[in-house]
């Protein structure tokens, strides 16, 4: 199957690889961040920052290999659909509260972090559903 240029998962697709690669970018400055406040944070919020850095490159590596997986596998469009937005929200739930938790803004964050690991999952099954779908060409 060839993407027009306009195809829905086209385009369902570019959304992920670009939140990915903006939310690693996010996860690079937390990084330097990290590395030049070192002194200014409690011991429990550096955990916190690190574990939120380290579980954001994850989650945005995720994004955008879903992203491509998407873009180039031809999934039913149902599929295309629901992944991309589970994914997004699975990685700002996961390591996003993280985030929140870790600079104190929102302390019950933690709260919701299985939420994203649960969407995470999810979309894990929804993409190995969909790639057991797909006919094989010879």
């Amino acid at each position: 199957m060839i993407f027009q240029s306009g195809s829905t998962e086209l385009m369902v697709g570019k959304k992920n690889m670009a939140f990915g690669f903006f939310y690693l970018l996010f996860a690079m400055g937390l990084g330097m961040y990290l590395s030049g406040n070192a002194g200014a944070l409690t011991g429990g919020q550096k955990a916190l920052l690190n574990s939120a850095m380290l579980q954001g490159n994850i989650d945005s590596v995720l994004n955008i290999v879903v992203g491509y997986l998407v873009c180039r596998l031809p999934f039913v469009e149902w599929l295309s659909k629901a992944v991309s937005p589970l994914m997004i929200i699975g990685a700002l739930f996961h390591s996003g509260m993280l985030y929140l938790a870790g600079f104190g803004l929102l302390p019950r964050a933690m709260a919701l972090l299985p939420v994203g690991g649960f969407l995470i999952i999810a979309v894990m099954l929804l993409m190995g559903i969909g790639v057991l779908g797909l006919r094989t060409i010879k």
